[in-house]
């Protein structure tokens, strides 16, 4: 009965990886709601309350704004102001997300999980959609 219980155990194990991150879209709402809103806005940082360097996360079309450049449905090529769309490499986000040549990480107390950092990368590598 040990070695059945192990079994079910590595199995369920496989399975939740298999299902985990990888069902995640790297989409800007889902961004926006699992990972920018508990850890940018209501820490108190970017929000209407708080807004550390002019930035106010709460509204996704807003964050989509100021991290891009660009409205929702502008094609253009925007101000690039934290995201270079397609270039995780060549964006200020992606430095301060990994705490890379920055005075001060974010979220500067705890740092995201890689898969969190991960599926913006993916995001912006598809050209920073607002989808």
């Amino acid at each position: 009965m040990g070695m059945r219980l192990g079994v079910l155990v590595a199995a369920a194990s496989v399975a939740l990886m298999a299902c985990g991150d990888d069902e995640r879209p790297p989409s800007f709402q889902y961004i926006h709601t699992a990972i920018i809103e508990p850890n940018c806005t209501t820490s108190g940082c970017h929000s209407g309350l708080s807004e550390a360097a002019g930035l106010d996360f709460e509204s996704m079309e807003d964050a989509y704004v100021q991290l891009t450049g660009r409205a929702c449905g502008d094609e253009g090529e925007g101000l690039r102001r934290y995201i270079n769309p397609g270039q995780p490499e060549n964006s200020q986000l992606m430095y301060l997300l990994l705490g890379l040549e920055v005075p001060t990480p974010m979220p500067p107390d705890v740092a995201l999980p890689d898969a969190d950092i991960d599926l913006i990368e993916q995001w912006i590598l598809e050209g920073a959609p607002c989808n």
